[in-house]
């Protein structure tokens, strides 16, 4: 890890990153905002999730893969390609349909 001298991360190599309960990997957090990995997350992991809400946005961008995200009435069927967003405070859920890799940012910055 490389950091200044009021501790914010530069730069967090791949043998830093730590994982949250999710399955996902914490990769860097700045004072606004950190990313987050979810790699070759499967369907069978996102079976069962229920709705709920977020105090944080969330900026995604699906690398590859499939998942349907459902928000304020809508589905919304993402692939390889698709970004999304969604907002602070909105109830969603979400299911992966084909093995997922997804990068996302959330604002503000959550710590893994």
């Amino acid at each position: 890890m490389t950091q200044n001298s009021d501790s914010q991360q530069y730069k967090v190599s791949r043998s830093e990153t730590t994982h949250g309960q999710d399955g996902q990997h914490h990769l860097v957090a700045g004072q606004q905002g950190s990313m987050r990995l979810w790699h070759n997350e499967q369907p069978a992991d996102t079976a069962d999730k229920q709705p709920h809400a977020n105090d944080y946005e969330t900026l995604g961008y699906v690398i590859s893969g499939q998942v349907e995200l459902k928000m304020n009435g809508q589905t919304l069927m993402l692939g390889e390609g698709d970004s999304y967003c969604v907002p602070k405070g909105v109830q969603h859920t979400y299911r992966v349909t084909q093995t997922l890799t997804a990068v996302e940012v959330t604002t503000p910055a959550q710590k893994g």
